[in-house]
């Protein structure tokens, strides 16, 4: 009989219980009867053989509650008994009961909110078919650089040679201009190779997916819209396919809207830094021509059946040895790394999750360990109950079933609250979480999430509960049945036990603690890391003018000049400036090797490489970037093209090492004809890539030399940036009505998005350590309390004979202090064990500091201290004589 049906029948047989009593007395009956008329037949009297009939059969009313055992209806009428009883038992003990359910509550809670992002991030599937099977393709620079973008050239190389993915897209986010119906606005959109969607597995609710023809050179533009878009802009239109919308002046036709939810967004080497909104088709047209070397491609493949990623790394290789000796100016000392798209999602934060699941984990043990704390502290109390019921004869098995009874109802309650503090703490989660972790928004309480608190709360019970239900039914039950039964019959080894939960939630929160303090002190290391320049009250924006508008370099020249103009003369306003990649914001850049005039050709693959950034002179004052040596740029450098370039530091020092790169000639191939550049300057080192990365060699070009479309704009305020943008955006309208703005945000505002993942990190593992600490401090606490009352009369007697106050003091203190130094020492061991584990999130500092192990060392005992002190100040005024009176 399976599990269902058994709980069936015993269900029924609870539901029916008169009923099948009655069956069961008339089967006792009938057997009795039977049993008298063989006794009968034996040649006994009527009264002897029916009384020899019972006696064979026993008692009727144990046959009886055997029998209704057996159907099932005792086991759970006796359950639903035990329920009733351990419920009536914690309202009696309200006290109790509130401090074990919030106990219980905040680690469950804790441990669900945290297993929900988990859940999303790294155990649910993506949303995309057969997503295990999804992998990033980057290369990696001869300078080692990984996860950067590829050409045109080389996606075609490895779409066509690799033998190891079903298919394969390549894609660019790029800043285009919404302008026609409604209000104009920058859109991320992303040009990708019609094949993004089938490697995807995806497909557009309306309309149709982009076909081959889409991606052919001078083929109508298509657009795809994300269903968020659609919604947004066009009120979710169902007739919107076969409309045409306006991006950078240029009609593009809409032939499908995207399934609600659908996200996809790379961040790394990402030309906006945001979602896109809009998909488009990109050409790769065969053979070599403009704009086929340049890396600017992201990809994504989708590997065959069966084929595994180290395979498919070997493919690669071999692919990339061939393409090197094509090209080998290009490709010369190239590399390729293939990521699964899950890791290339969540990137470093998987290991931060991993070990900050483990803390809540430690939290819910040390919560379990109070619990079980306070399920010995009422198991003592409850002593001579549990030998009275053992003297009528209730079996151990049956005891403890009712204590665990009380444990698992407890959980449940905590459970219940704790999916309450989940549901909360999942929202404070979104909120404080970086950006970038896009499906952290979607994180809710599902089932998995369900099953997990459920589970949690099993184990809980278990926990916190068998234990102390084992130890209170090991009693003797002679003394334990004695009147006036003080600390001298107080079983020592509860007294150990209890000891060594305190000592057991001493040494977690010292792990905690420990790794928190490390991540801390790490993070207040990145703040202080010099970027460069100075972002405090720096407004930023990202300004794009449509090719359609602005046809020729000169008006894009001239309407950025005008922009800056405008916004210098707004009051409160101190210097503007701009420049094409804004440092720190985590997207794509661009950089190229060069050649220095007056030196050998660099064989191929040699030559030496530098990042390119456009900008004016306002940006080097607006950004406090300091000028080292020479000149930053004039007034006629950002009007006419004058061939010069500033460079910073690091590229003056690796490059031009022991010489003054000052008049030096040297030629970046960012153009069709690239021409040589003179070198007028040498600027400060901005690290542009990440805080912690050293700042890579850059040279700055005016904008009339290297046009670009977009620029981002700095402004320097005399007070809050974010006041003033208001008015930026009427000067620019003023300048251009259908010109948007977009990421407008102060300079504290980008500098914080980096640091965003380690403040995640930092914040959430700071508020467990502090979390397991004061549950510590509970615990410890709660030992020295009910020490005290069992120590009472000890305590009198001592004062009696004589003892001082501060003697009293000084052994009660002893007594905790003790714990708190055999936890700290087992803590140490543990935390320098583990903390090992955070060494890859931490920076500029040792997974082994002592300074931060000496301060939480101090921190736990301080703590400890206040715990003990208040039983310890509250022995010293016991009174004697109503100590030894009342036992």
């Amino acid at each position: 009989m399976s599990w269902l049906n058994i709980l069936s029948a015993r269900l029924n047989a609870l539901m029916r219980r008169e009923t099948v009593i009655h069956d069961i007395d008339e089967e006792f009956r009938v057997h009795v009867e039977m049993e008298t008329m063989a006794n009968l037949e034996r040649g006994m009297s009527a009264a002897d053989a029916r009384q020899t009939a019972l006696r064979s059969f026993g008692n009727p009313g144990s046959f009886r509650d055997a029998a209704y055992e057996v159907r099932g209806g005792g086991m759970i009428e006796s359950f639903l008994q035990d329920v009733r009883y351990a419920a009536r038992g914690l309202v009696k003990q309200k006290t109790f009961t509130i401090v074990a359910v919030i106990t219980l509550a905040l680690g469950i809670g804790a441990n669900t909110a945290i297993f929900s992002v988990v859940n999303e991030l790294l155990l649910r599937p993506l949303p995309y078919l057969d997503a295990e099977r999804l992998v990033m393709l980057w290369e990696v620079t001869p300078e080692g650089r990984h996860q950067n973008t590829t050409s045109r050239a080389n996606f075609r190389g490895w779409r066509e040679q690799t033998t190891s993915f079903e298919s394969m897209a390549a894609f660019s986010d790029q800043r285009f201009n919404l302008t026609g119906a409604g209000e104009p606005e920058e859109i991320s959109v992303q040009f990708a190779t019609p094949s993004l969607l089938h490697v995807l597995g995806v497909q557009p609710i309306l309309g149709r997916d982009m076909t081959e023809a889409d991606g052919e050179k001078d083929a109508p533009n298509v657009a795809l819209l994300s269903n968020s878009f659609w919604q947004r802009r066009f009120g979710g239109d169902p007739q919107i396919v076969g409309k045409p919308i306006l991006l950078n002046g240029a009609p593009f036709a809409v032939i499908g809207v995207l399934p609600a939810g659908f996200q996809w967004h790379i961040k790394q080497r990402s030309g906006t830094g945001r979602s896109a909104e809009i998909w488009s088709a990109l050409d790769i047209p065969p053979g070599e021509g403009p704009g086929s070397r340049g890396r600017f491609l992201s990809v994504v493949a989708r590997l065959k059946p069966g084929v595994s990623q180290q395979q498919a790394q070997a493919d690669m290789k071999t692919v990339m040895a061939r393409l090197e000796q094509d090209s080998p100016r290009f490709n010369k000392g190239y590399l390729t790394e293939i990521i699964p798209l899950r890791d290339q999602f969540v990137g470093n934060v998987r290991l931060a999750l991993w070990i900050i699941l483990g803390a809540v984990g430690f939290v819910l043990l040390i919560a379990c360990a109070n619990v079980a704390n306070l399920m010995l502290s009422r198991a003592a109390a409850r002593e001579k109950e549990i030998a009275v019921r053992t003297a009528l004869g209730a079996g151990r098995l049956r005891i403890v079933r009712q204590l665990l009874t009380e444990s698992f109802l407890l959980a449940t309650i905590g459970g219940l609250l704790g999916l309450a503090i989940a549901s909360w703490g999942i929202k404070a989660l979104a909120a404080i979480s970086p950006r970038d972790l896009v499906y952290l928004q979607h994180v809710g309480l599902n089932l998995s999430v369900l099953a997990w608190t459920m589970g949690v709360s099993f184990v809980t019970a278990i926990i916190f509960g068998l234990v102390p239900a084992l130890e209170a039914t090991r009693l003797n039950l002679t003394g334990a049945l004695k009147e006036g039964k003080g600390a001298e019959g107080q079983n020592p080894r509860s007294g150990r036990l209890r000891s060594g939960l305190v000592v057991a939630e001493v040494a977690l929160a010292l792990v905690l603690l420990a790794s928190a303090g490390l991540l801390i002190k790490s993070f207040g290391q990145l703040q202080k890391i010099n970027s460069g320049f100075n972002p405090d009250n720096v407004l930023t924006m990202v300004v794009r003018v449509p090719d359609a508008k602005y046809k020729e370099d000169l008006q894009f020249v001239s309407f950025f000049r005008q922009a800056s103009e405008r916004m210098r003369n707004l009051p409160g306003v101190t210097s503007v400036g701009m420049i094409n990649y804004l440092p720190l914001y985590g997207g794509l850049g661009s950089g190229t090797g060069f050649t220095v005039e007056g030196r050998p050709e660099p064989a191929p693959g040699t030559e030496p490489s530098t990042n390119v950034r456009v900008s004016d002179a306002g940006y080097f004052t607006t950004m406090q970037i300091p000028l080292l040596r020479g000149r930053t740029f004039t007034d006629q450098e950002m009007n006419e093209v004058k061939s010069v370039i500033v460079i910073n530091e690091a590229m003056a020092r690796k490059h031009f090492a022991g010489e003054d790169p000052i008049g030096k000639r040297i030629t970046v191939p960012m153009s069709d004809k690239p021409v040589p550049t003179e070198i007028i300057g040498i600027v400060g080192d901005v690290r542009y890539d990440s805080l912690v990365d050293a700042p890579e060699p850059t040279v700055y070009f005016p904008h009339p030399d290297l046009t670009y479309a977009f620029m981002t704009f700095v402004v320097r305020t005399t007070g809050d940036p974010l006041e003033i943008a208001p008015a930026v955006r009427r000067e620019l309208a003023a300048l251009d009505p259908e010109q948007p703005v977009s990421d407008l945000r102060s300079m504290n505002q980008v500098m914080a998005d980096t640091l965003a993942r380690a403040r995640f990190n930092t914040l959430l593992l700071a508020l467990f350590a502090a979390l397991a600490t004061l549950l510590s401090a509970v615990g410890i606490f709660g030992v020295m309390n009910y020490s005290l009352a069992l120590r009472t009369r000890e305590i009198g007697l001592r004062m009696a004979l004589g003892a001082q106050n501060r003697q009293v003091l000084v052994m009660m203190l002893n007594q905790g202090l003790l714990l708190t130094v055999l936890g700290t020492a087992i803590g140490i061991a543990g935390a320098l064990a583990l903390t090992r584990l955070l060494s890859s999130l931490l920076f500029g500092v040792s997974a082994a500091d002592p300074a931060i192990f000496a301060s939480i060392v101090l921190l736990l005992m301080l703590v400890s201290l206040i715990a003990c002190y208040l039983p310890a100040r509250r022995a010293t005024r016991i009174d004697p004589m109503l100590a030894l009176r009342s036992e």
